[in-house]
């Protein structure tokens, strides 16, 4: 529900798109600075203690901030800094959790594993939690914030449960020396290179969009605050569809043209948003792009997680994490200066736009990437498994 939550308590405190946008900002900063430092302590730790953990950290800072808005102290800074530490907990989740995956599931089944395991982040975030966000934040401001505060609190209890013991690195090298390896690592994978610029390219584009989305659906479709809740709850649905069939889809395109697709399908869904008034059609345009970034996030990890030793999950996932999500705060920036300046819809056909420019240029290399590293990378799944 906080994804619905926060945009809309920005709105209640300003109506400028450039700090509007600093939502989007504040959530993505953390990625800079705690996923290398957490895909090393992945690799150390015990990875199901250590997620227990950051769910237990997750819950405290939504709690607190609940408290703050309850008793009438909350203003647009305190809802920054609630939003990064809250995001810098699901930067260690996200690469912790990524980086136990492939001990869980023989390679074969990651892309499976991936897809089942977005899936059920969609309906419970983008469907469910979206979906009567607008609603909670409508009938109390402190609902969604209080909701979703309880729900880490049952998933620091299931993920105690549900994730096995690993064998942390009993190595005696220091933390610093096995952030270097790692990079090293990184580095000499040409594929990863290629793949982490593609990526960050979409996840670029897509910030564009994001961090003005919800004075868009505002004050460009006259939508109320509890509309664009079922707008993104609306989407969600075809996420959720996409996310169930996305092991389809990679068995009959294969990796490389997964996330070739992927982008393009995000990239027409911009263009779209620029040119419509209709809320329904919005809501579509939506649906297509979050069910390309799930195809191409699934393919994109699934990839990464193939190649990658067991021992060095966290920190080339971290590290692969980081480069990604570093082109999010830029974006978010800019797409919240371009609306101020430009226009919100001028902004989303300009994001489309440049986009296609970047798949033009990079998708053949990431062909000629997969075909060097392996025969295998680029076949379809029903071409391996026969």
């Amino acid at each position: 529900m906080v994804l619905v939550g926060f945009p809309l308590l920005a709105l209640s405190y300003t109506q400028s798109p450039a700090l509007v946008a600093g939502v989007a900002v504040a959530a993505t900063l953390p990625w800079l600075l705690v996923a290398l430092p957490a895909g090393a302590l992945a690799d150390r730790v015990n990875r199901r203690r250590l997620l227990v953990g950051i769910e237990a950290a997750r819950f405290t800072i939504l709690g607190i901030f609940a408290v703050l808005l309850l008793a009438g102290r909350s203003n647009l800074g305190v809802l920054y800094a609630a939003v990064f530490c809250l995001n810098a907990m699901s930067a260690a989740f996200d690469v912790t959790s990524s980086a136990a995956l492939p001990s869980v599931v023989v390679p074969r089944l990651l892309v499976k594993a991936n897809s089942n395991l977005v899936s059920a982040q969609v309906a419970a975030q983008e469907i469910v939690g979206q979906s009567i966000g607008g609603l909670a934040f409508a009938a109390a401001a402190s609902i969604p914030f209080v909701a979703d505060a309880a729900t880490f609190a049952a998933s620091a209890a299931l993920v105690n449960r549900a994730v096995p013991d690993n064998k942390p690195d009993t190595s005696h090298s220091s933390f610093f020396d096995d952030l270097k390896d790692g990079l090293r690592w990184f580095k000499r994978l040409p594929l990863l290179r290629v793949l982490t610029g593609l990526i960050g390219s979409f996840a670029f584009c897509q910030s564009l969009v994001v961090g003005v989305v919800a004075l868009y659906a505002i004050r460009d479709l006259h939508m109320t605050r509890s509309g664009f809740g079922i707008l993104l709850g609306a989407s969600g649905i075809g996420i959720s569809i996409t996310a169930a069939g996305a092991n389809q889809i990679h068995a009959r395109l294969g990796t490389g043209w997964s996330i070739i697709t992927a982008g393009i399908a995000a990239a027409s869904a911009y263009a779209i948003l620029a040119l419509t008034h209709s809320p329904f059609t919005a809501g579509g345009a939506l649906a297509l792009e979050s069910a390309g970034v799930v195809v191409g996030n699934i393919s994109s990890r699934a990839l990464r997680q193939s190649i990658v030793p067991q021992e060095l999950q966290g920190r080339i996932g971290s590290a692969f994490t980081m480069a990604v999500r570093s082109a999010v705060p830029l974006g978010g920036l800019a797409g919240g200066l371009l609306a101020q300046t430009i226009g919100i819809r001028h902004t989303f056909l300009l994001a489309g736009f440049l986009q296609v420019a970047i798949l033009a240029l990079t998708a053949p290399k990431l062909l000629n990437a997969l075909r060097r590293q392996s025969p295998a990378a680029q076949m379809p799944e029903q071409v391996l498994a026969a």
